[in-house]
C-alpha cells in the first residue's frame, strides 16, 4: 500500500489516526448505550459494520478512499472495548478480575499474532487488496454469531434510573472517585505510546534491510511473545499490589524501547524486541482492573466508555506524531518518544495509584 500510493510515514500515521479517532470518540456513546441495549447487539452489529467498511478499503483508488473506509471501520470497532470490559468486570469476582481482563486482552493479542503470520503468507502471493477481503470474512461471520449469543438480562433495579440520571451518576462517579481520576490521568499518558508497533515492520525493512516476508515473520514473533503477557500481568496483579505490577512492567518496557533505537543487526534486535513484546504488551488489563474495583456495576459501561474514549482519542494523535517523527528524524526518534512516555507512566503510577 505504501509503494502503490507513495505514502509517507506521516500519512500512515494519519491513516491509523482515522481508525482510532472514530473508534475512540464513540466509545463514550457505546458505554452509555451499554446500559440500555443488549451487549450482544452492540458487539455483533459493530463487528458487522467494521468488517463491511474494511472490505471497501480493498477497492480504494486513492489515499482519501482508504482513509474514509478505515475511519468508518473505526465506528464499528467502538463497542468492543467498553462493552466487553464492563461485561467481564460484572461477571468475575474481585480476586479474579485481573486475570479475567488479562485473558480478554490475551485473546485479542492471539488474533494479532495470527493476523500478521497468516497475512504475511497471503500478502506475498495475493496482494494487499485480496488479503483485506480475506480477513474481513471471518469477522463478519463472528458478528452474525454474536447476535445469536445468549445474554442474561440486566438487574431489574437498573431500569428504574432515567437516562439523564444515569449519565449524571456515571460522570459524578468519575469526577469524585480518586482512583478513577488517577487511572484516567495515567491512561492519558499511556495513550501517547500507542501506534509505535504499527511502524515496526517498516523499521525492519528500511533500517535493518529485511524483506517484506522476513519483516512479517519477525513482527509475528514480537506479537506472539506478548500473547501470554496479559494473563501473566493480570495473575500477578491479583497476587501483588497492582501499582507495583504496572511500575515493573512499564520500567522494563521503557528501557527496552530506548534500547531499540540503537539496534543495528538481527541479533541485537531479537535480544531487545522479544522481551519488549512481553513487558510492554498486555498491562492494560491491570489498569482496567483499577476501574472495575473502584466503581459501581450500574455505571461501569459508561465509565469504561469514558476510559477508552480518552485512550483511543489521544492515542490516535500519537500515531500521527510518530509518523512525522519517522519522516523527519527517523524511527529512532519514535522509539525514544515511546520510551519517554513509558517512563512517565512509571512515575504517574508510582505517584497517583496509592
Amino acid at each position: 500500500m505504501i509503494s502503490e500510493f507513495n505514502l509517507s510515514y506521516g500519512l500512515i500515521g494519519i491513516l491509523a489516526m482515522g481508525y482510532r479517532l472514530t473508534g475512540g470518540a464513540l466509545q463514550l456513546v457505546m458505554g452509555f448505550l451499554g446500559r440500555f441495549v443488549r451487549r450482544k447487539i452492540l458487539l455483533g452489529l459493530g463487528m458487522i459494520w467494521q468488517c463491511t467498511a474494511n472490505t471497501t478499503v480493498a477497492f480504494g483508488q486513492r489515499f482519501e478512499h482508504i482513509f474514509t473506509s478505515r475511519s468508518l471501520a473505526g465506528v464499528g470497532s467502538s463497542p468492543q472495548h467498553p462493552t466487553s470490559a464492563a461485561y467481564i468486570a460484572e461477571t468475575f469476582s474481585k480476586e479474579r478480575i485481573g486475570r479475567a481482563l488479562g485473558i480478554n486482552i490475551a485473546a485479542a493479542m492471539a488474533g494479532s499474532f495470527l493476523a500478521p503470520f497468516l497475512g504475511t503468507l497471503v500478502l506475498t502471493t495475493a496482494g494487499w487488496r485480496n488479503t483485506i477481503l480475506a480477513f474481513s470474512v471471518p469477522g463478519f461471520l463472528v458478528g452474525i454469531a454474536f447476535l445469536f449469543m445468549r445474554e442474561a438480562k440486566r438487574p431489574q433495579e437498573w431500569s428504574g434510573v432515567s437516562t439523564f440520571s444515569y449519565l449524571y451518576m456515571g460522570l459524578h462517579e468519575v469526577l469524585t472517585n480518586r482512583t478513577v481520576v488517577a487511572v484516567m490521568i495515567l491512561e492519558a499518558v499511556m495513550a501517547f505510546r500507542m501506534g509505535a508497533r504499527d511502524f515496526l515492520p517498516s523499521f525492519f525493512i528500511r533500517d535493518l534491510g529485511m524483506t517484506v516476508f522476513e519483516s512479517g515473520i519477525v513482527f509475528t514473533v514480537f506479537v506472539a511473545v506478548g500473547v501470554p503477557a496479559p494473563y501473566f500481568w493480570g495473575y500477578l496483579s491479583d497476587r501483588l499490589e497492582k501499582r507495583k505490577v504496572i511500575v515493573l512492567s512499564m520500567s522494563i518496557a521503557a528501557t527496552l524501547w530506548f534500547a531499540l533505537a540503537y539496534v543495528k543487526n538481527m541479533t541485537q534486535l531479537l535480544v531487545v524486541l522479544l522481551p519488549n513484546g512481553f513487558a510492554g504488551q498486555g498491562i492494560g488489563g491491570v489498569v482496567q482492573a483499577f476501574v472495575a474495583e473502584s466503581t459501581s456495576k450500574e455505571n461501569r459501561d459508561l465509565i469504561y466508555g469514558i476510559y477508552f474514549t480518552l485512550s483511543f482519542t489521544l492515542g490516535s494523535f500519537s500515531a500521527v506524531i510518530l509518523g512525522y517523527l519517522a519522516d523527519g528524524l527517523g524511527f529512532q526518534a519514535c522509539f525514544i518518544w515511546v520510551a519517554l512516555f513509558s517512563f512517565l507512566t512509571v512515575v504517574g503510577a508510582a505517584i497517583l495509584l496509592r
